[in-house]
């Protein structure tokens, strides 16, 4: 609650920074996703401006440099919010532009979840192929900390929640895997959430992954 504060969550970096080699680190954030009106992404904090989420807000950078510089060789970042995909700015700015056009000449409207394309194109583009153009246009461009890094959803997709779930989906299926007992390793973590969630929200979300370290795979729990 209150303790929340972008101050609070960058002091952790002084506990971190005292872990070893062997250790494990493991972040999970769950609130809520804010891209400011130049496509910068933050994530709430208790006294955050959700209008102007520069204002209190914690930069995605702030997160990320938790892990970056520890010792600690098993690293892990698990992200449930809207837009917690890494987003291209630039893609952004031009997809922006591209929609207010379609919807000017075309009376098209952008979807909340991503590029609404013009009615004569839509039936071009199937769930699979939306989610590979999206993947091309949204890339995860992250600083080399090391770190595999879990997002419930891509940049430009809300993290969805169910009532009966009493959590978001991207967390409820994390929870539904660990109360299975079974020893879980990163890879097949990444598994389970990416089919589950896109089971479970029928295909609209669907969480990415940066993984920096591919050939190395470690038992989350």
């Amino acid at each position: 609650n209150e303790e929340v504060t972008m101050e609070n969550v960058k002091s952790l970096k002084k506990k971190l920074l005292q872990s070893n080699e062997d250790d494990k680190v493991i972040i999970a954030y769950s609130g809520h996703g804010l891209l400011s009106k130049s496509y910068d992404y933050y994530l709430s904090t208790y006294n955050v401006n959700f209008n102007q989420p520069e204002q209190n807000g914690l930069p995605y950078d702030e997160l990320e440099n938790l892990v970056d510089g520890i010792k600690a060789r098993k690293k892990l970042l698990m992200i449930d919010a809207c837009h917690s995909g890494e987003v291209d700015k630039e893609d952004m700015q031009k997809i922006a532009a591209v929609q207010a056009d379609l919807k000017k000449e075309n009376n098209v409207s952008p979807d909340s979840r991503g590029i609404k394309l013009p009615p004569s194109q839509n039936n071009k583009l199937g769930t699979k192929n939306s989610f590979e153009l999206m993947q091309e246009l949204f890339v995860n461009v992250g600083r080399g900390t090391g770190t595999t890094i879990i997002s419930a959803a891509a940049g430009t997709q809300f993290a969805l929640e169910r009532g009966d779930l009493k959590n978001g989906v991207f967390t409820y299926s994390v929870l539904e895997l660990l109360k299975t007992g079974k020893t879980v390793t990163v890879n097949e973590l990444k598994k389970h959430v990416s089919s589950r969630v896109s089971e479970l929200t029928k295909g609209l979300q669907q969480p990415t992954t940066r993984n920096e370290t591919q050939n190395v795979d470690w038992i989350v729990w």
